[in-house]
């Protein structure tokens, strides 16, 4: 996001929070993406937001709380975006499942640093950083399974979380092996991944075709 201009610039105040905070995000995911989360600094973050230390520190007291702000907007963002696609309608659950894929993978395509910033990096930072990452699988699984019908088959929780892990992990490998000019080709693949636990791998390849 572009500097506000020095001095006294009359803009409304919320447009000024609105800026700092946004290039304050933008400067976190850079780093952390670049480097990994354990060996960010604040002044890292600060370098790459391009704000003051004071501006940094007004709305973050340090690295972590900065850290864990910035995913819980990401993730918060991923996961209100897929649940506001794909309505009940006449289309049925592996349908809506499939078009909330579509919505996820459409997130990733436009900024693959996405991928890096809430799969990979949490994951290679442990602790509280993994702990989160769980955490946002879950809220994937959760947006997966609602409305599954109950002719469908219930796999034990272990498979389930399994699931959600084997779509992230396709996500990372095409990012980290560079095939990521395309992540929303990916699409029918992953959609077969999730829904076959619950409908069998012959249904699951029928509607992850669309």
């Amino acid at each position: 996001m572009p500097r506000l201009p020095p001095g006294r610039h009359g803009l409304p105040p919320e447009f000024v929070v609105d800026n700092q905070r946004g290039r304050i995000a933008a400067g976190v995911i850079a780093v952390v993406v670049e480097g990994g989360y354990a060996q960010a600094t604040v002044t890292q973050f600060i370098g790459a937001a391009g704000v003051s230390r004071p501006t940094f520190y007004k709305y973050y007291p340090n690295k972590a709380e900065a850290f864990f702000d910035v995913y819980r907007q990401v993730t918060d963002f991923v996961c209100q975006t897929m649940a506001e696609t794909g309505g009940e309608g006449r289309s049925g659950w592996a349908a809506r499942v499939r078009e909330r894929l579509a919505a996820l993978l459409g997130i990733y395509q436009a900024n693959h640093d996405l991928v890096r910033f809430t799969l990979i990096a949490p994951q290679a930072a442990g602790g509280d950083a993994a702990a989160a990452y769980r955490e946002f699988l879950e809220r994937l699984l959760e947006l997966i399974r609602e409305g599954v019908p109950k002719s469908a088959k219930r796999p034990v929780p272990a498979a389930e979380y399994g699931l959600i892990g084997g779509l992230a992990g396709l996500l990372v490998s095409a990012v980290e092996s560079r095939r990521a000019q395309d992540l929303e080709a990916l699409l029918p693949e992953i959609t077969e991944v999730v829904l076959t636990p619950y409908l069998g791998r012959e249904a699951a390849v029928k509607a992850a075709a669309g």
